[in-house]
C-alpha cells in the first residue's frame, strides 16, 4: 500500500516540477537581457572564453528540446532559444555549454556516465522482460536478475543529477564573469536553471521508488514461499 501513496505523491511532483518549467521558460523568454545576447551568440561567447572551438553551435526545431551530444560535439539549441534575446535563452544556453565544457576538462561524472549510455539503453529494456517473465512464472531469481539490471537505471539517474546541477553552476558563473547577465538577470536564470534541476531529481526520486517496489515484491513473494 505504502508504493501507491508514494507513486501518488511522486506523480504530483512530476506534474508540477514539467508545469516550473515551462512556466518559468515561458515567464523568462519574454523578457530580453540588457547585453541583446541570444542563446547563439551566449553559447560561441562561452565557448571561446573555454578555448573550445571544436564544438558546433546549431538550431533544431522544437520546444525545450536543447542538448549537447558529446559525441559529435555538437550544442544544439531550440529555435526559441536559439534566436531570441531572453534571459531564459541565457540561461539555457549557458547550460549546455556547461555541459560541453565539462566534457572538454574531462569531468570524470560525465565520462562515466557516457560509458554508461549504451548499458542503460540496454538493461533498461531487459530488466523489464526479465521482471515480468520472473513474475508470470514465478521464477524469482529471474526477477531478482531483473532487479540487479534496473539498479544500474537508478545508478545512471544517480549520476546524471550532480552532472546537471553542476552545470547550472557554470552556466551561472561563466554568465556572470562574462557580463552577459546582470545582477537581477542572473537570479532570474537561476531559477529557470533551479526548475529545470528539479525534473531530474523527481526522474532520479522515480527510479528509486519503482526499485524499491520491485525489491518489495521479491521480498513478499519469498516469504510467501516459506
Amino acid at each position: 500500500m505504502w508504493y501507491y501513496y508514494a507513486a501518488l505523491v511522486l506523480f504530483a511532483l512530476s506534474l508540477f516540477a514539467s508545469f516550473l518549467v515551462k512556466s518559468r521558460f515561458n515567464k523568462y523568454v519574454k523578457y530580453s537581457v540588457a547585453s541583446n545576447y541570444n542563446g547563439a551568440i551566449t553559447a560561441n561567447t562561452i565557448l571561446r572564453s573555454k578555448n573550445i572551438s571544436d564544438v558546433k553551435v546549431v538550431s533544431i526545431p522544437g520546444n525545450l528540446t536543447d542538448h549537447y551530444n558529446p559525441t559529435n560535439k555538437t550544442l544544439a539549441l531550440s529555435e526559441e532559444v536559439y534566436n531570441v534575446s531572453s534571459i531564459a535563452s541565457v540561461a539555457i544556453a549557458a547550460h549546455e555549454c556547461g555541459h560541453a565544457i565539462q566534457h572538454a576538462e574531462g569531468y570524470m561524472p560525465v565520462i562515466i556516465r557516457t560509458k554508461m549510455v549504451p548499458v542503460a539503453n540496454f538493461v533498461s529494456f531487459f530488466s523489464y522482460i526479465a521482471i515480468f517473465l520472473g513474475l508470470t512464472l514465478e521464477f524469482l531469481n529471474l526477477v531478482e536478475f531483473g532487479v540487479i539490471l534496473f539498479s544500474v537505471i537508478v545508478l545512471f539517474h544517480f549520476i546524471t543529477l550532480p552532472i546537471e546541477i553542476d552545470a547550472s553552476k557554470r552556466a551561472l558563473k561563466l554568465v556572470d564573469e562574462l557580463g552577459i547577465y546582470t545582477y537581477e538577470e542572473k537570479k532570474a536564470g537561476k531559477k529557470v536553471l533551479d526548475a529545470a534541476a528539479l525534473t531530474y531529481f523527481v526522474s532520479l526520486l522515480s527510479v528509486i521508488l519503482t526499485l524499491l517496489r520491485y525489491i518489495s515484491i521479491v521480498n513478499s513473494r519469498r516469504s510467501n514461499r516459506r
